[in-house]
């Protein structure tokens, strides 16, 4: 079984369109980007990679005035193991989080110390429900789904983010409130 990786969702975006580096980081920051980031050089040595296990050809396009343009398809090779990659099971989510694994030795943390640590890590949250919910309504996201099925599985990963942060942002704002912080604040999410 492949693991979750960028091997998998190169594949995935490959399946969509034959496409360039250039082109699939833009595919990753205009869909993906709200959980999975990536670098233009990873993208580029995973590709290197695909095309010399046999699951992506390469051909060059003239640029007519610009540089020459690499365009990466699936072979059926690949095609072959990104359907496998889709049909295995999924493990739950190993959570690493630098927030907790610091709570475990704060104890001797002065209050205010740790609040501002908390704090900002409330504010961050906050940004990045914004930047999910614009995503979640931006057409430009949206206008690669091939049908409605595809667009509402996509809608659904993006809102699946949303309501992450906003139950992380629950427990901060209690846990700031339990630690005397702040009041506890009952807002959603905002």
């Amino acid at each position: 079984m492949m693991p979750v990786s960028l091997r998998a969702a190169i594949l995935g975006f490959l399946r969509l369109e034959p496409t360039s580096g250039y082109v699939l980081r833009q595919r990753f920051e205009g869909s993906v980007g709200s959980f999975w980031s990536v670098t233009q050089s990873q993208i580029y040595r995973e590709l290197h990679a695909l095309a010399a296990d046999g699951k992506v050809e390469v051909e060059r396009e003239a640029g007519n005035g610009k540089p020459d343009r690499k365009v990466y398809r699936l072979t059926k090779s690949g095609e072959a193991e990104f359907a496998e990659w889709l049909r295995a099971p999924v493990e739950p989510q190993q959570l690493r989080h630098a927030l907790l694994l610091k709570f475990v030795f704060a104890a001797d943390v002065e209050p205010k110390v740790l609040d501002r640590v908390l704090e900002n890590y409330e504010q961050t949250l906050a940004a990045t429900r914004r930047e999910y919910v614009a995503r979640a309504s931006a057409p430009e996201i949206f206008s690669l789904a091939r049908n409605k099925r595809e667009a509402l599985l996509w809608r659904l990963s993006i809102e699946h983010g949303v309501e992450w942060v906003d139950t992380e942002l629950r427990w901060v704002r209690r846990a700031r409130g339990e630690l005397g912080g702040r009041p506890r604040n009952k807002r959603k999410g905002r």
